[in-house]
């Protein structure tokens, strides 16, 4: 079982990267991080980085795999470990993260260098559901 979380948007690459880069950075897409202790991480079990290389290259995305736990943590490990061999490596941009409780709604920002969770305000009186796309009216 489980809870899911889908994600919407890009992290962009600060600058565009190097084939270097871009070998360092496919080990950690898709990868388990308990299979790298190496990694340093503090949490005992983060799982598979369920992140990809946008269709241009240009940054990540999330890669719709189901049970995409910690994102905001796996974001900062590849941030942290990339800077060890790259220090300007950074990114820019934000993922939008939908649970599937409605009102589950939440977005990963990058500021000052790091990936931090954001509630979301919504403003709008006429949403459209992430899952089904049915429209929801909240004025109601």
């Amino acid at each position: 079982m489980g809870y899911n979380t889908d994600f919407v948007g890009e992290l962009y690459f600060t600058k565009p990267i190097t084939e270097e880069q871009e070998k360092k950075l496919k080990t950690f897409l898709g990868a388990n991080c308990s299979e790298y202790p190496e990694w340093e991480s503090n949490d005992f079990y983060l799982g598979y980085i369920n992140l990809e290389f946008t269709d241009d290259f240009d940054g990540l995305q999330w890669d719709h795999s189901e049970k995409s736990y910690d994102m905001v943590k796996k974001i900062n490990l590849i941030l942290r470990e990339m800077r060890k061999e790259f220090p300007n490596f950074g990114l820019y941009g934000e993922l939008e993260a939908y649970g599937e409780i409605p009102g589950d709604l939440w977005k990963i920002v990058i500021e000052n260098g790091w990936a931090v969770g954001k509630g979301v305000t919504i403003t709008e009186s006429i949403i459209k559901c992430p899952h089904c796309y049915k429209e929801i009216n909240l004025s109601n």
